[in-house]
C-alpha cells in the first residue's frame, strides 16, 4: 500500500501505471512463463521435454541430453502465438475516494493478440565425452492491446514484455547410464507499457488534499469530471535490465528403454531502470498550472514531470522430472511434471527519483504452481515420426481480487498435436499445433494494493490460445 495519502490518492493514480509495466499478461507456463522451446516439444505438449534428447532444443530444457547427440547440430524454430480474448464488464467504477462511479466505455473489450517467438540451438562435440551447446529464446513475455475507450484503460491499455535469454551450456558422460549438464543464462528483459490517467479524479484528489486556491468548481468548470474518457491524460513507460542466472541437469538411463530426465533453472534477479513519459490533458495543465498555494504547489508542478523509476523483479526458478519410455520399436510414452517458484512474487516495489513520490508497493500474493503433460510418439516410418499430447497448467495468481487486466491468466488445458520429417540424412523438419483452452476467468480487482491506483476492474474474461511451430534441424560432422 502506499505510504501517504498524497501518494496513494494524486500521485499514486500515476505512478500506479508504473507497477504493470514489469509484467506483462497472460501466457502459457503459468504467471507470465513461456514453455515454448522448440517446435518437436510442441507437438506433445512438451511432455519429457527434459529426457527426450531428440534435438539442439534439449540444450535449453536440459543440458545434459546434448551428450545423446552424436554430431554437430543446429535448429531454428519459430511459433506463432494467436491469443483471442474477451473481457466484459461486471461493475467497473472508480474508487471509492470519487464514490464508485461507472466508468465510461464500452461492455466488453478484445486484447487478444497475435505473437511470433523464436528458438536458436547449436550443438557441438568436444570429445568422446563432452558437448557444448547455445541456446537463444524468450522464456517470458507476452502483450495485451486494448482500445483506449475500454473501461479498465486506467490500469493498462497497452503493455508488452519480452526475455530474451542466452545460455551456453557444457555435457559430460559420466557412464553408460549417468548423463550431468549445466548452463548459464544471460537475460535481457525489457517492459513498455502505455496507460490512461483520469484527469478529473487527479484534479479532485488534488483539492480533496489541499484545500488549494481552486475548488471543485474549478475542475468542473474545466470540465475535468472523474471516468471521462475525453479528459483522459496519457502515460507510457518503459524499463529494461541485464541478469544472470544459472541451470543444472541430468539425465539417467536405467534400461535401454527408459530414459529420466532432471532439470532445474535457478532464478533470476533483474533490478529494472527505466523511464516515463507523460501527455497531459490541456485542461488539467491548465489547472495544475493555476495553483499559487505553496503548500500543494510542489506536487501540482511535479506530479506529471518525466521521472526515473526503478524495480526489483525475481523471474522464478524451475525444477522438471521426465520420463520417455520406449514402449516399442514404434512407440515411445512421454510425461512431465514441472514446478514453478511463483511464491517469490508476493510484492513489487517501485521507486521514483521524484522528491514528491513515496515508493509504490503491489502486494501480488502469487503461488507456486505445478504444470503436468503426457505424451506419446509414433515412429511411421523412416520419413515420418506422428506426436501428440496433453498437458495442464495451473495458474500462480491466487485469486479474482489479485487478478490484473494485465496478467488475467487462469490454468490451462493443453492439446496438441505434431510431425517430424526426416528430409534427408542431414536435415529434418518438425511442425506442431497445440490449443489452449482456459476457463472462464472472473477479475475483482479493487484493492488499491493490488492495482495501484483504487480504480474497481470487474469482469469475465473468457480466453483461448493457438500455437503453431516449425522448427529446421540441420546435422553436420
Amino acid at each position: 500500500m502506499c505510504p501517504s495519502a498524497l501518494s496513494h490518492r494524486t500521485v499514486g493514480l500515476m505512478t500506479g501505471l508504473i507497477l504493470c509495466a514489469i509484467f506483462g499478461p497472460a501466457a502459457r507456463a503459468g504467471g507470465f512463463a513461456l514453455i515454448e522451446h522448440g517446435a518437436s516439444g510442441l507437438g506433445s505438449a512438451y511432455a519429457g521435454a527434459s529426457a527426450v534428447s531428440e534435438d539442439g532444443s534439449t540444450v535449453w530444457f536440459n543440458a545434459a541430453g546434448m551428450s545423446e547427440l552424436d554430431s554437430r547440430e543446429v535448429a531454428f524454430t519459430l511459433h506463432a502465438l494467436s491469443t483471442s480474448t474477451t473481457w466484459t464488464d461486471r461493475g467497473t467504477s472508480l474508487g471509492s475516494t470519487f464514490g464508485s462511479t461507472p466508468v465510461s466505455g464500452p461492455e466488453t473489450a478484445e486484447p487478444g493478440t497475435a505473437t511470433p517467438l523464436f528458438n536458436f540451438y547449436y550443438v557441438a562435440p568436444i570429445n568422446s565425452k563432452w558437448r557444448y551447446g547455445l541456446s537463444i529464446g524468450i522464456p517470458f513475455g507476452s502483450s495485451t492491446d486494448y482500445d483506449n475507450d475500454w473501461k479498465g484503460r486506467y490500469t493498462t491499455v497497452e503493455s508488452s514484455l519480452n526475455v530474451i535469454d542466452i545460455n551456453p551450456a557444457l555435457s559430460y558422460r559420466v557412464s553408460e547410464k549417468v548423463r550431468l549438464g549445466a548452463g548459464i543464462s544471460v537475460q535481457r528483459l525489457t517492459a513498455e507499457l502505455g496507460s490512461a490517467i483520469d484527469s478529473g479524479a487527479v484534479c479532485l484528489g488534488l483539492n480533496t488534499l489541499f484545500n488549494p486556491s481552486y475548488s471543485d468548481t474549478t475542475c468542473f468548470n474545466a470540465g475535468l469530471t472523474p471516468g471521462v474518457q475525453a479528459n483522459d491524460s496519457y502515460a507510457e513507460i518503459s524499463g529494461d535490465s541485464v541478469a544472470l542466472g544459472f541451470n543444472l541437469g541430468a539425465l539417467f538411463l536405467p534400461t535401454p528403454s527408459l530414459k529420466i530426465g532432471l532439470a532445474y533453472r535457478h532464478s533470476v534477479d533483474h533490478e529494472l531502470e527505466g523511464d516515463a513519459d507523460f501527455q497531459v490533458n490541456s485542461a488539467l495543465q491548465t489547472v495544475l498550472a493555476s495553483d499559487t498555494t505553496a503548500a500543494s504547489q510542489v506536487v501540482t508542478q511535479n506530479i506529471f514531470r518525466d521521472v526515473p523509476a526503478s524495480a526489483k523483479v525475481e523471474l522464478p526458478a524451475t525444477f522438471s522430472v521426465s520420463g520417455a519410455w520406449q514402449f516399442n520399436d514404434k512407440v515411445q510414452l512421454l510425461s512431465d511434471i514441472t514446478w514453478t517458484g511463483w511464491s517469490s512474487f508476493q510484492e513489487l516495489r517501485i521507486d521514483y527519483e521524484n522528491p514528491v513520490q513515496n515508493p509504490t508497493v503491489s502486494v501480488q500474493e502469487w503461488e507456486d504452481v505445478f504444470r503436468y503433460s503426457l505424451g506419446l510418439t509414433y515412429q511411421l516410418n523412416d520419413k515420418w515420426k506422428l506426436r501428440t499430447g496433453w498437458a495442464f497448467d495451473e495458474e500462480a495468481i491466487p485469486s479474482p481480487q489479485r487478478r490484473t487486466a494485465r496478467i488475467p491468466g487462469n490454468d490451462r488445458t493443453w492439446y496438441a498435436i505434431g510431425a517430424a520429417y526426416r528430409v534427408s540424412s542431414n536435415f529434418s523438419l518438425d511442425v506442431g499445433y497445440t490449443h489452449l483452452t482456459l476457463d472462464e476467468t472472473p477479475i475483482d480487482n479493487s484493492d488499491p494494493e493490488s492495482n495501484g491506483n483504487g480504480q474497481a476492474v470487474r469482469g469475465l474474461f473468457d480466453s483461448s490460445i493457438d500455437i503453431l511451430s516449425a522448427q529446421l534441424n540441420w546435422e553436420f560432422k
